[in-house]
């Protein structure tokens, strides 16, 4: 009798159909790595900024300006409103270290009549998801579906912070 070595064409063919269907069935799970990313991304910012207008809200609840809807108000150079960082880069944006460095961003100016306290929506993309010269136009951010927004409450609670994902 003779040694056999190595495999028979048809144990060669059989062994690739079967690593061909866990391809198929594997490969689409893998596919939406990026659009994962994108989201997970977003609820991390969602998170940060949650966080850091709850902190900035302590801060301005010890010094006994966390009513105060002036507008005027600052803490540690963020601009405040009831309390909380305002809608706008100079509020919750520079909550976020390196923001202006990430994200594509502006004050959402639509579908609100006033844009005073409590009105103000702030709405933030990823820079890779828009050209340049597009970072700063609000139609074009909400236009990628793939964004944060963060909107006062008007009642003077904590802000709304809405994620829109579906074009992630």
């Amino acid at each position: 009798m003779r040694n056999k070595a190595g495999f028979t064409l048809m144990e060669l063919v059989i062994a690739i159909v079967i690593l061909g269907i866990l391809a198929v069935t594997a490969a689409p799970k893998f596919l939406n790595v990026s659009s994962d990313t994108y989201r997970a991304k977003l609820y991390e910012l969602k998170g940060s900024m949650t966080e850091m207008s709850r902190v900035i809200y302590g801060k301005a609840a010890m010094q006994g300006i966390e009513n105060d809807k002036t507008g005027d108000r600052k803490i540690d150079d963020i601009a405040i409103w009831g309390g909380y960082p305002k809608a706008i880069y100079k509020g919750i944006g520079l909550t976020i270290v390196d923001f202006n460095q990430h994200w594509a961003f502006n004050q959402d100016k639509t579908g609100s009549s006033s844009h005073d306290g409590g009105e103000r929506a702030f709405v933030a993309t990823f820079l890779k998801k828009l050209n340049i010269k597009d970072k700063d136009d609000v139609e074009k951010i909400k236009a990628t579906n793939c964004y944060l927004r963060y909107k006062e409450n008007n009642t003077g609670g904590e802000p709304i912070i809405t994620i829109i994902d579906s074009g992630c």
